[in-house]
């Protein structure tokens, strides 16, 4: 998968499937969607269930309806997808019981499930979509527009540190001339921005809103997000936003090698680490090509 050779990926997972060993995240009987009542079950994180989201349509295609059980943070913008038929969490009830579907599958199963080709990705954007009223509930939504408005987040959770910018490396975009900077950014991070003496000069939306279709509606109103690899990137991406990504050397399959592009988002741009730990390459890239990004 990090080469391309999705063909060749499939083969092997054909091959770890006719071992017969038991994987609790394999949900998928192998059988079409065809005339079935699909339950997609997301089992991973909510970045995972963002950019795999994408397949419902296509099992829309073909079952008489689809139904989504995800994290409850996720619920109420997975509801805006209209090729969803309904949309479930954990303890809710529909989708637990066996009657309430005929067929089941794990969200990171249905790449496979569509065998799907790097050339074949469906790659349409947006695929998700926010309601009117958060888009217009949101605090940017009467805020005069002056400048270019660039949302920033530079830290993911704690799973794999290597993607995380330190703040002192981040701060070159925190600081750019003619732009509003909006920090996204939660946990620790948030705590250095207080205190580092630029928290009057950046709007923080981070806030303390749980559920994610708050931070949908911000990303509407926002002309450029720069983050690190986590759950922003995929949301941005699936919204159709500008999105710019900051990747560690070693970087997760899903964003392959050598690449500035991602043929999962088309509005999406991947910058790159050059040396094992050092961000200077790509802040200093992103610093350029921010004085030919246009507001819109």
């Amino acid at each position: 998968m990090l080469l391309g050779r999705f063909e060749e990926a499939w083969k092997e997972s054909d091959s770890i499937l006719a071992r017969g060993l038991r994987d609790p995240n394999r949900l998928w009987d192998g059988l079409p969607f065809a005339g079935k009542r699909v339950m997609i079950r997301c089992l991973h994180g909510f970045g995972d269930a963002i950019q795999f989201l994408r397949y419902a349509r296509l099992v829309r295609q073909q079952a008489v309806s689809v139904a989504v059980q995800t994290h409850p943070q996720l619920v109420s913008l997975f509801k805006g997808a209209p090729y969803i038929d309904g949309v479930t969490t954990w303890k809710d009830g529909p989708g637990l019981r066996h009657r309430d579907w005929d067929q089941q599958i794990e969200v990171m199963e249905l790449p496979r499930a569509f065998r799907t080709t790097l050339a074949g990705i469906p790659a349409q954007t947006p695929y998700l979509y926010v309601d009117r009223q958060y888009v217009e509930g949101s605090p940017l939504a009467g805020r005069a527009r002056r400048k270019l408005r660039v949302g920033v987040l530079w830290e993911g959770g704690e799973w794999n540190p290597a993607r995380n910018v330190p703040f002192s490396e981040i701060m070159p975009l925190l600081t750019v001339p003619n732009v509003d900077v909006y920090s996204f950014q939660r946990g620790p991070g948030r705590e250095k921005l207080r205190g580092s003496g630029l928290a009057d000069f950046i709007v923080d939306l981070s806030g303390e809103a749980r559920d994610s279709v708050y931070f949908a509606a911000d990303l509407m109103h926002i002309d450029l997000l720069i983050t690190v690899d986590t759950m922003a990137a995929h949301l941005a991406g699936a919204l159709g936003r500008p999105v710019w990504v900051l990747l560690p050397l070693e970087a997760d399959w899903r964003w392959m090698l050598d690449r500035a592009d991602s043929p999962w988002y088309p509005t999406m741009r991947l910058f790159r680490q050059k040396k094992e730990g050092d961000w200077r390459a790509p802040v200093t890239e992103i610093l350029r090509e921010l004085e030919n990004f246009p507001a819109t």
